[in-house]
């Protein structure tokens, strides 16, 4: 049962804004594009803003971090760069989608590329 008040609101943890998944290119599961991955990761400056559809390509590995309509959006690159580590890192063949969560609809793909 979900109760109104401010006091039981503040003990309800926040939902995610993006539904983290571990999808991709059906190519995905076939090649392994771990290794072209760190180098693409590579290809993010850390330190820098971007904003919708900025793209880092190493190889066969695609990053893109976009906001679905939403706008600019801009995120900082140490957010995209840990967000497409966790991808490489958790999905077992290193594509999928996860919010960054500064908009609903805010993410980061990593997928193959041919």
């Amino acid at each position: 049962m979900l109760v109104c008040s401010s006091k039981a609101s503040s003990l309800i943890s926040p939902i995610p804004l993006y539904g983290n998944n571990c999808e991709g290119s059906s190519v995905c599961s076939s090649y392994n594009i771990g290794s072209d991955c760190q180098g693409g990761l590579a290809l993010i400056n850390q330190g820098a803003t971007y904003n919708d559809q900025a793209q880092f390509s190493n190889g066969h590995c695609y990053i893109i971090y976009a906001t679905n309509g939403e706008g600019a959006q801009p995120i900082s690159g140490s957010t995209i760069h840990s967000t497409a580590s966790a991808i490489i890192s958790n999905c077992g063949h290193h594509c999928g989608s996860y919010g960054t969560n500064n908009c609903p609809n805010c993410h980061v793909t990593v997928n193959y590329r041919s």
